[in-house]
């Protein structure tokens, strides 16, 4: 998870923006699985998620990763404020229908 700060006026919709950017390019990436982009702007903040098959594939990614989040940061004038790495212990999504 990478957390990005800065002043970006309508950052929600920045984030959708920059999320679909990078996507096709994480895509082809070997072991990638998701993404997910978590926006608040009061606090200046945004949180890049990126999901993986395995700590591994995850650790072979990790140049092309930094790449492309810095390329998004830089585009959308935010800078990288940390990154940090987790294992999902659990996801449960409720299906809304």
């Amino acid at each position: 998870m990478s957390t990005l700060v800065g002043p970006v006026p309508e950052m929600d919709e920045t984030g959708v923006v920059a999320g679909e950017a990078v996507l096709p390019w994480l895509q082809e990436v070997e072991g990638f699985r998701g993404m997910m982009i978590l926006t608040d702007e009061a606090q200046e903040k945004a949180r890049v998620l990126t999901f993986w098959e395995s700590p591994d594939a995850a650790e072979r990614s990790l140049t092309t990763r930094h790449a492309l989040r810095d390329r998004m940061a830089a585009t959308v004038g935010m800078e990288i404020e940390s990154t940090e790495s987790y294992v999902v212990a659990t996801l449960q999504l409720v299906d809304g229908g």
